[in-house]
This record gives C-alpha cells, structure tokens and sequence, in this order.
C-alpha cells in the first residue's frame, strides 16, 4: 500500500468518534483513552495514545506500546489464545508527536471474570458451570505462558470469560505484556499480581484455577 494510501487510512481511523468507555488519561506529555463506536454493524474498541513509548536497546528513542501490543495479540493469537480481534492497527509521527491506533472487535458473549461474579452474586449458578469456567481461565493462562508470555498487567478486569454455550476464557490489555527466558517465571508474576487485588473472585475458586493449571 502506497504511504500516501496508509497515512489516509490512519487519519480516517483518528477521526471516527465514539463513547469513552476509558476517559482520556493524559500523562506523561502523552494521553491514552477508549471508545466505542459502530462500523458496518460492528462494535469496535479505538484505543487510542499520543506519546505513550517503550524504550529498548532496538529502540532507545522510543516506540509506540500500541506497536508492541499489536505484536503480543498476533502472537497469543497463533498460539490459541483468546484475544480481541484486530480490525486495524498502527503508529505515524504527526508534527513530531507519536499517534498510535489499534482498532479491536467486540469480544461479543464475554464479559470480565470480575463482572461474572458480580452478576452471579444474586443469581446462583450450578457448580458445574463455575468449574467449567474455573478450567478455561486455567487453559488460558496455560497457552499464554507457554509462549512465555506474561500479562504483565493480570487484573480482574482484564480476565474475559464466557458461559453461554461454549464456555472460554481469554485476555484483553496486553500492551504491559513482556516475555521471560522461563515460563515459570511469567506465571509467578502473573498469579503474584493477581492475587494482591483478587475480589471478587473467591479464594477457592482461584486455588481450583491453579490446581487445573498445574495439572494441564
């Protein structure tokens, strides 16, 4: 695709409008937010960041995170994990300042594993149902780190699950992910992190996502 085609897509994608799910963050002399918007019948999340750059030997002058993040979806992605699936996604300087866009679909019949157990707190569901759940949770930290990939930002707000038919589990917010020379490694940093801000899931549903994952 010409460059003058490439910056044309970008732009049009800088320029949809939508309801923040994520208010705009502005730090670091840079911002990040959400929104929602509806395209050809979808709902689409526009992540969008100005400024927001990782550092490495590759790139000591800074790189986009969303650049990085793109990366880590595509490779979960190969490796079985369930991600939001990207629609579209890039970095362009615009006067010397970094924009960066990824564009995901709706993760349509999942909700967060937080927002699972808020809507069952009233409403009981049968055992078999939870542990079904409890075992995709496990299945899916078990593919991410088989990659030796951590979340590296493993809260319950990020923990996707479904239970209406099929029942799944998988990740969204993957720009802090990073990989570790051992996989034992990424998972004692992703459990660690978890269980310091655990609610509402119940501790012992959490110790059977771990007996499931040691035993995959």
């Amino acid at each position: 695709m010409a460059q003058a085609a490439v910056q044309n897509e970008f732009e049009s994608w800088w320029a949809t409008e939508g309801d923040w799910v994520e208010e705009p963050n502005y730090r670091r002399k840079g911002m990040s937010g959400v929104q929602c918007i509806e395209r050809d019948g979808k709902k689409l999340y526009v992540k969008r960041m100005t400024q927001h750059l990782f550092h490495s030997v590759r790139y000591p002058f800074g790189r986009p995170t969303i650049v990085r993040e793109i990366a880590v979806i595509r490779e979960l992605e190969r490796a079985g994990v369930i991600v939001p699936k990207i629609v579209y996604g890039n970095a362009t300087k615009v006067n010397g300042e970094w924009r960066a866009l990824l564009i995901t679909e709706d993760m349509k019949g999942f909700v967060s594993i937080e927002e699972w157990y808020q809507q069952h707190t009233l409403t009981p569901y049968p055992d078999e149902v939870r542990d079904a759940m409890l075992k995709a949770v496990a299945l899916a930290f078990k593919k991410m780190h088989s990659v030796n990939r951590q979340h590296g930002c493993c809260y319950v707000r990020h923990i996707y699950v479904k239970t209406e038919g099929t029942v799944e589990a998988g990740f969204l917010d993957l720009e802090k992910s990073r990989r570790r020379l051992r996989r034992h490694k990424a998972a004692h940093h992703d459990f660690s992190q978890l269980e310091k801000y655990l609610s509402p899931i119940p501790k012992a549903d959490w110790e059977q996502v771990k007996a499931y994952y040691y035993a995959l």
